[in-house]
């Protein structure tokens, strides 16, 4: 084979080799992003909620060439002390039962979030969610609704039904066990996100 053709292949091996094999896409989870935590005792419903979100954590989504979703992972940690039930008494109590002092973060780890369905508006993700509380972490599946606009935000909301028991925590009584706290809870969250930039990866 002449020396220019195998030059030409050569180069033409190293092109392709270092062409883009997946897009890497930064979203910024935004100070308006929200977790809130339902329950019920044997009286009456709850709900807890933390708005005040100062994290500057990322969801990374992974799209390998040729494809148009990928995956999205990222760790989300919310300052435990940041609840508020609507009731001083709620509050105190709910924070006491997931030792805000003691542990001072939840954390939510999105773990392989893939595209499971779409409509013209919105996309529809399935995935694992690891959930870290008072020490302890858990596993669980989860789907969540991806929303995205025209100006690079986008919203990811999703619910998952926990036990507080899988973390090792007696659901509390009060008045002598007059009032009783469910041990199956809901965690809502609602993650505003800004897309930061876009990475080409080899």
């Amino acid at each position: 084979m002449p020396l220019f053709q195998s030059f030409l292949i050569l180069i033409w091996s190293i092109l392709l080799d270092a062409s883009p094999k997946e897009e890497v896409i930064n979203w910024k989870v935004t100070r308006d992003s929200m977790l809130e935590v339902l329950g019920t005792t044997n009286v009456s419903k709850f709900t807890c909620e933390n708005y005040e979100y100062t994290g500057q954590e990322y969801l990374i989504q992974r799209i390998p060439k040729g494809q148009e979703v990928g995956q999205w992972n990222g760790e989300v940690k919310i300052t435990s002390r940041n609840f508020d039930c609507d009731n001083e008494l709620m509050t105190k109590d709910f924070k006491k039962t997931i030792e805000v002092e003691k542990f001072p973060t939840i954390s939510v780890n999105f773990l392989g979030l893939t595209k499971e369905s779409e409509t013209p508006t919105q996309k529809n993700l399935m995935g694992q969610v690891e959930i870290t509380m008072v020490g302890i972490s858990r596993k669980y599946d989860i789907s969540c609704v991806f929303l995205a606009s025209e100006n690079n935000s986008a919203l990811l909301s999703g619910e998952r039904k926990i036990q507080l028991s899988d973390f090792n925590i007696e659901p509390p009584e009060k008045f002598f066990g007059a009032l009783k706290v469910s041990d199956t809870i809901a965690v809502n969250f609602y993650l505003v996100l800004e897309r930061q930039d876009l990475i080409i990866s080899n």
